[in-house]
């Protein structure tokens, strides 16, 4: 009998060494950037997993900084603007919140949770898309209520980020993918994308072309996004609240439509979306003014290359992109931004700023064939 209690000792001891030494090693790797464990360089420092997880690290990551300034949408915010920017009042304090494939009811409740955080909050800079307003996207797999509003890392989170085994795996391809020369992580600390690891990572064979044709489809074919749209007045709720929110507790607030490309505007005209997506802006000006980086412009126009000097894709701008957008927010260096890039619209002058984008268009279209010609190519579903 003291053989066999002697034997259940010895394997009680081997099964919980086994599982320390599980919970060490995620703690140590820490694949999701979660704990905020010290990173170093070659080992731990890349994290590819976080951009599968951006829900999760971005919600503890505000309890964290507690930022007074945040920038919120989709993955354009993400990519695009950049919290150091140097009109921004305090970028020592601000955080790029922008969630990838985010609906408005995500921006909405993350705003909710960056203010649970930081009663102080002093600016809120948003993007909004067209695609974010469809009855037909629903909340992200990776999105949990219960992990919002929230001023610590919840019990679940954290026995999921040390204990499971799904994180353990994730922990050896992560130090996997830490070569010495691979350093590259998918954020920043503060939010922001990667813009180098985005190249590498998310565009086809990482080419730019590809990258637009590959997207362009998935606009055209994904019900969530163009192919079975319909205009969510419950989604437009949630900006209302968000909007309501801001003036309740005297937070600044800039809302801007994305300057994506202008092959995006066609997709929506492709999908035979136009005439819902111009009354997308007049129901968003219903509820408040809003800047209109969107359109036919010098900006958006630029030709499909692999040396873009503006885009990754139709849908992702480049930093140097989003510094004019913020530039123009924030009243910052505006001879730097050209005359065509952006208009504050209103109820007032909606109306002929819509006439003003079809006329561009129209010239646009004259002028530059292999731009709009892209489109019917892409017709077959992926």
């Amino acid at each position: 009998m003291k053989r066999y209690s002697g034997y259940l000792g010895w394997l009680l001891t081997f099964f919980l060494c086994q599982f320390l030494g599980v919970v060490l090693f995620n703690l140590t790797i820490d694949p999701y950037g979660a704990i905020a464990t010290p990173t170093i360089a070659g080992f731990n420092q890349s994290k590819p997993e976080q951009r599968n997880h951006v829900r999760l690290f971005k919600a503890i990551a505000i309890t964290r900084q507690k930022p007074t300034i945040i920038l919120l949408g989709s993955s354009r915010t993400e990519v695009g603007l950049n919290p150091n920017h140097v009109a921004i009042p305090t970028p020592s304090s601000t955080y790029n919140l922008g969630i990838s494939g985010a609906n408005m009811y995500e921006v909405l409740r993350y705003f909710q949770h960056a203010l649970k955080n930081q009663p102080d909050l002093t600016h809120v800079i948003i993007g909004i898309d067209f695609f974010m307003f469809n009855h037909q996207r629903a909340n992200q797999i990776d999105f949990d209520e219960t992990r919002l509003e929230k001023q610590h890392i919840t019990l679940p989170d954290f026995l999921d980020v040390t204990f499971s085994l799904d994180t353990l795996s994730t922990s050896y391809t992560t130090l996997l993918a830490n070569r010495p020369d691979s350093s590259a992580t998918p954020y920043y600390a503060n939010g922001m994308r990667n813009p180098d690891f985005f190249i590498q990572h998310d565009l086809p064979e990482q080419s730019i072309v590809k990258g637009f044709k590959f997207s362009l489809r998935k606009y055209l074919h994904d019900p969530t996004l163009y192919q079975d749209y319909t205009l969510s007045r419950q989604q437009l709720n949630y900006l209302k609240q968000l909007i309501n929110l801001c003036q309740k507790n005297q937070i600044k607030l800039h809302l801007f439509i994305s300057p994506s490309h202008a092959t995006q505007w066609e997709a929506i005209r492709s999908a035979g979306l136009w005439a819902v997506f111009e009354e997308w802006k007049r129901e968003v000006v219903q509820i408040t003014p809003v800047w209109d980086f969107s359109g036919y412009n010098s900006i958006t126009t630029e030709p499909i290359s692999e040396t873009m000097n503006n885009y990754f894709d139709n849908s992702h701008y480049r930093q140097n992109v989003g510094d004019l957008v913020l530039n123009q927010l924030l009243h910052h260096h505006l001879d730097s931004v050209p005359q065509d890039f952006g208009s504050v619209i209103t109820p007032e002058t909606l109306e002929s700023h819509l006439q003003t984008i079809r006329s561009n268009r129209e010239i646009w279209v004259k002028t530059n064939p292999p731009g709009w010609q892209l489109l019917p190519s892409l017709n077959q579903k992926l």
